[in-house]
């Protein structure tokens, strides 16, 4: 066999072979199924003031969207569930970014950040915890900032559902 063709038939087998990625859940095998309550509110109320009702919510309901998609666990509820994901908000904060020449805010970043624990039923011991994970957002100022913090909002709770689900289920 010729240098080149060997050198295409091993690119073909891992091509075709996948070279060995896959995207497995990393938890032990008896997890299959996963309840996920509402988490809670734990942002001290001195900070508040950036704070929107109801993020929680949005924010559970956009975690077990992504655990659908992503197909790894089956979201279930609790009383059938081989885990739970219990977690809290401790933090929605912005801070100013970009500055023109009068130091005047143009940009934005905007961090929702969680405390979270995956526990077996079972057993009752941790499977993943993470005391301080966060998703985030950027946003430029405008004339409509109700609206564009409502984006931003959006945004930074989809980012952290897809981090927080992938730091759960994958295994690079």
């Amino acid at each position: 066999m010729k240098h080149g063709s060997w050198i295409t038939s091993v690119v073909l087998l891992c091509f075709l072979a996948g070279c060995g990625y896959t995207q497995q859940a990393h938890l032990p095998g008896n997890i299959k199924t996963i309840a996920v309550p509402t988490f809670k509110n734990e942002i001290p109320p001195k900070e508040q003031f950036a704070y929107r009702p109801g993020l929680e919510i949005e924010l559970t309901n956009a975690i077990i969207d992504r655990f659908l998609f992503d197909g790894n666990l089956k979201v279930v509820d609790e009383s059938k569930a081989d885990a739970v994901l219990e977690g809290a908000i401790i933090s929605y904060e912005q801070e100013g970014l970009r500055f023109d020449r009068l130091e005047s805010v143009e940009e934005y970043r905007l961090f929702l950040v969680v405390k979270f624990k995956l526990i077996d039923q079972r057993t009752k011991k941790v499977l993943v915890e993470e005391p301080n994970f966060s998703g985030r957002a950027e946003f430029f100022v405008s004339r409509s900032p109700a609206s564009v913090r409502r984006k931003s909002a959006d945004a930074a709770t989809v980012d952290l559902a897809r981090s927080l689900v992938n730091r759960i289920v994958e295994e690079w």
